[in-house]
């Protein structure tokens, strides 16, 4: 998906309610954004997260211990140490959420215990199952 099938997909999704939502659930919690991809470029730029108390951003990309880097005005850690920032939640910021939670699941949760991550953008079994057919053929 490119910037605009992102862009048409979160209107579709009224994706403004969604973020309203976690900003209810998550009130007055510190959040970790995880993945700083095209989708969460997207969602930052046409939707308003300050209900969202977002203490940073972590990616593969950034450098371990160099937290006076900024992206897209939140301070940034590596995925590998950004736990240790101890926040309430984590929301994943990719499309292919899938991913990060198997990183967490075999790589994180093992070292730092568990801890609550749900995706930002939730895709309905219908989607993910035509994905899957999509990518097999």
């Amino acid at each position: 998906m490119d910037n605009k099938e992102i862009r048409e997909y979160l209107i579709s999704r009224n994706f403004q309610q969604k973020i309203d939502k976690l900003a209810q659930k998550y009130k007055d919690k510190k959040v970790m954004i995880y993945g700083a991809s095209m989708a969460f470029d997207v969602i930052r730029e046409n939707y308003d997260l300050s209900g969202l108390n977002i203490i940073g951003i972590a990616d593969i990309r950034f450098s371990d211990g160099e937290q006076t880097d900024v992206y897209k005005d939140y301070n940034t850690y590596n995925s590998y140490t950004f736990l240790e920032q101890k926040p309430d939640a984590v929301l994943i910021g990719m499309l292919e959420s899938e991913v990060a939670e198997y990183f967490f699941e075999d790589t994180l949760i093992p070292r730092f215990g568990d801890f609550k991550y749900e995706p930002l953008i939730k895709k309905s079994f219908f989607e993910s199952l035509k994905e899957l057919f999509a990518y097999q053929e």
